[in-house]
């Protein structure tokens, strides 16, 4: 039974592409095709997504005048904004069903329902079941699968696809690959991010996984921490709306987990690393985005992280799981570990002694389940049966916390369909089928991802008539990373034509070969008639071209998870981690040779945060595509030919050298300070080279007519923010509005400005339209401590005035009003 509040119907963002239904298998397939035939029906009658409103409640056409009124909360979710803070109610039959199946489990049931795969005695062997948990006699065990860009069928053997394709001399399923979660936070977009997690919970149910490791909402502290791409940004409100609109979307079908919880934004040494902080940066800077992903979004499931908080290990931390998330947030779902985070990770080198008080201090802690293997949580039932510190009902209610999950998501059966209402691709031979219509959702994602950081002279689009030439450029650059797995290997990236889809680690998603578009082969296939595009690897391949567009980036060696040789990027540099002179700074100096033939040309950049651009100023036009996804050269085609207009704005602040920033990793212990961001750049008066929100576009937009729907606001009232945005330009575009206040009357510690509202907004030429972008009082909210260096406090709304400010980015905020607080 599904209890996680209001049914939605799929939004309504593509065509409708076929369902299908699927063949016998192919066998003795021949090699460069899939392998399979997919065999689909239209399926316009049933399935079909539906129209929701837009979160910006756009009200037409510029409007007169509003009438201000006092505004307070009313009705049972005073909070709620749209379906994105919805929330989550156990429905009494679940709680009734969880009730009496804990009171008839076995004491090993319960235990089981708390750990993953028991520990076999080939390590290799053992590789094979580390995405699950196990089945009892009635109740399955949940089925995980990493993350945020899609469904990974790498990770383990249970995913592999033998004879049926081979990535990087590693055998793998096939699933959709869409753009990082980095390149979606530019987007700004809480209908796309709902679809792009419907749509990659829609693979796993066909796959008959029944969790999915995301969203990802670590803060991007600092740029050179090695898993920015699976994170949104660098702000704890944007994350938390974005994170909760993937929830919901996930949740359409199965469980969602937020990870990593909490304060995980280092990767090298990730197991040992403290991460210190004083209670107010904890809750509001490190913990906001978390409380909103369970209070809005309603999450099923959260990961304990690898790091110490405050000199205590996540997994055994009651006051980050148990007096923070449960008590403080309202946290009703479970707590599992990620993969080897809790300690004794290593079979056979730890006594028993060790791992009992280990697993009594985590489970005190309130650590419901460890992953991937029960190693600690194997003493379970011993302890209990000894008397060691756990009790039957200790482990009754973290099971009953696990079981509440299955049964809200119908993942508990052990034979049938799991997962709520019907998937539309279908899962066969390890690979997803009938996919087409998340393919054109993952060029969707790349093309309102990608940000123009520069246009000069209106370099872009590319103005090229029949017979013109366009050169497409990039360097070949080898890695080194383990693929993901125990084998050291690695390759060579040719970055003008090769498909970029992100690191090597636990989330890395392999897309089918066939479906995959590159750089080159988009925007070749999208040229206007009779213009010839080429590609090559140095500037001499450029020599007779009209336009170059010189493709360059970070690799999975540059920057990844710790375990696959990357870990954290070691400088903003391109190729900063390249060890053969040949190579060290072979993109620079493929960008400046280009530069020096004077051609109009343009950079476009694939990574997850900030690049060094020693070049800058004599390249007319730079374009951050990130890691846009299987088909984000056809997306980056689309913009630079102007067949739609860039729209991404920067989710982070771009600073000009790593002197910007506050210190990476302090080697062991970390001060993570209240100051991060924007927030840090104001703070210090620090300009940077992009603020948060930067973005060209190829038409202008206007700011105008700013009015606050209340004069004053009470507890619960939601303020409506109604501008009227005009696009005064010669072509339609997307325009990203942001809503920033600040508190000029506070007495506590405040940032200059936060954000608190956005809303993604389509004109037409010379379009004007009044739009409404909702503020929540209940998000101005601070954490204000009972006492200096401690941990107690309460969440405070403080009386006075607010001043509210719109615009395009952090620096460019041109209208601004204010309203009156009642505080509490």
């Amino acid at each position: 039974m599904k209890s996680s509040g209001p049914s939605f119907l799929p939004l309504a963002v593509l065509l409708i592409a076929p369902a299908c239904t699927l063949p016998p298998p192919l066998h003795n397939a021949g090699g460069g095709g899939s392998g399979m035939t997919e065999m689909c029906l239209d399926d316009s009658d049933a399935g079909a997504d539906a129209g929701v409103d837009s979160p910006s409640g756009d009200d037409g056409g510029a409007g007169n005048a509003v009438t201000p009124v006092a505004c307070a909360g009313t009705g049972p979710n005073p909070n709620a904004i749209d379906r994105y803070s919805q929330g989550y109610s156990p429905s009494p039959d679940v709680l009734s069903r969880v009730q009496s199946t804990i009171a008839a489990a076995s004491l090993a049931d319960l235990a089981t329902q708390m750990r993953g795969t028991p520990y076999g005695t080939a390590f290799s062997v053992q590789y094979n079941d580390i995405q699950r948990s196990m089945d009892t006699a009635s109740i399955r065990g949940f089925r995980y699968r990493d993350a945020s860009r899609g469904m990974n069928l790498g990770e383990d053997m249970a995913g592999s696809k033998p004879n049926a394709g081979v990535v990087d001399n590693e055998h793998v399923g096939f699933s959709t690959s869409f753009p990082v979660s980095m390149a979606r936070g530019a987007a700004f977009d809480l209908d796309l991010e709902y679809a792009i997690g419907e749509a990659i919970a829609d693979e796993m149910q066909a796959a008959k996984e029944t969790l999915l490791l995301a969203p990802c909402m670590n803060l991007l502290r600092h740029p050179l921490w090695g898993r920015a791409q699976e994170t949104y940004g660098e702000d704890p409100y944007h994350i938390g709306r974005l994170a909760s609109a993937m929830t919901v979307g996930v949740q359409q079908h199965i469980a969602a987990n937020a990870k990593h919880f909490m304060a995980y934004d280092i990767e090298n040494n990730r197991a040992a690393n403290n991460s210190a902080m004083d209670e107010q940066t904890l809750r509001e800077i490190y913990g906001r985005h978390f409380r909103m992903v369970v209070q809005d979004g309603g999450v099923a499931s959260v990961m304990a992280s690898y790091n110490l908080v405050n000199g205590v290990k996540s997994t055994q931390n009651p006051h980050v799981l148990t007096e923070v998330l449960r008590d403080d947030f309202g946290f009703k779902g479970f707590i599992l570990s990620d993969w080897w985070a809790m300690p004794n990770v290593n079979p056979g080198t730890t006594d028993t002694t060790t791992l009992k008080m280990t697993a009594v201090q985590a489970v005190k802690a309130g650590l419901d389940v460890e992953l991937p293997w029960g190693l600690n949580f194997s003493q379970l039932e011993n302890i209990v049966n000894s008397g060691g510190g756990l009790t039957r009902s200790d482990l009754g209610a973290a099971a009953a916390r696990v079981l509440e999950q299955k049964f809200r998501f119908n993942a508990d059966k052990v034979a049938g369909s799991v997962g709520l209402g019907s998937p539309r691709t279908r899962y066969s031979i390890h690979r997803i089928m009938c996919d087409a219509r998340h393919i054109d959702l993952a060029r969707k994602a790349a093309l309102e991802s990608m940000v123009l950081l520069k246009n000069e002279r209106d370099t872009l689009p590319i103005t090229a008539n029949p017979g013109a030439k366009v050169v497409v450029l990039g360097a070949k650059v080898p890695y080194r990373t383990t693929n993901g797995g125990s084998t050291n290997t690695g390759g060579t990236i040719d970055f003008a034509t090769d498909v970029r889809t992100g690191d090597l680690g636990s989330s890395r998603v392999y897309h089918d070969p066939i479906k995959g578009v590159g750089p080159f082969e988009g925007i070749q296939k999208t040229a206007p008639a009779g213009v010839t595009v080429t590609s090559g690897n140095s500037a001499a391949d450029a020599a007779d071209a009209d336009f170059v567009v010189v493709v360059a980036g970070l690799t999975a060696q540059d920057e990844g998870e710790e375990y696959t040789l990357a870990g954290d990027r070691s400088s903003l540099a391109l190729d900063a981690k390249q060890t053969d002179p040949k190579y060290q700074h072979i993109q620079d100096d493929l960008i400046r040779s280009v530069a020096a033939l004077g051609k109009p040309m343009v950079v476009v950049l694939e990574g997850a945060s900030v690049i060094d651009l020693p070049w800058l100023s004599s390249v007319p036009a730079v374009v951050m595509a990130w890691y846009p996804g299987q088909v984000g050269g056809l997306a980056l085609g689309d913009l630079l030919w102007g067949r739609a207009s860039f729209s991404g704005k920067l989710p982070f602040t771009w600073g000009k050298s790593l002197d910007d920033y506050a210190t990476f990793n302090g080697n062991g212990t970390t001060n993570f300070d209240f100051w991060v961001g924007y927030r840090y750049f104001d703070h210090f008066n620090v300009a940077p080279l992009y603020p948060f929100g930067h973005g060209l576009s190829y038409t202008r937009f206007e700011y105008r007519g700013l009015q606050l729907g209340c004069s004053e606001m009470s507890k619960g009232a939601v303020l409506p923010v109604l501008v009227d945005l005009a696009n005064t330009g010669t072509v339609a575009g997307d325009e990203i509005a942001l809503v920033f206040v600040s508190f000029p009357d506070t007495s506590a510690r405040r940032p200059a400005k936060e954000l608190k509202g956005f809303a993604r907004v389509h004109l037409e030429a010379g379009e004007e339209r009044r739009i409404t972008i909702p503020v929540r009082l209940a998000d101005l909210d601070y954490f204000q401590m009972d006492s200096p260096g401690g941990n107690t406090g309460k969440w405070v709304v403080e009386s006075g005035n607010v001043k509210v400010m719109v615009g395009g980015s952090s620096s460019s905020l041109p209208l601004s009003a204010t309203v009156k607080v009642n505080g509490y």
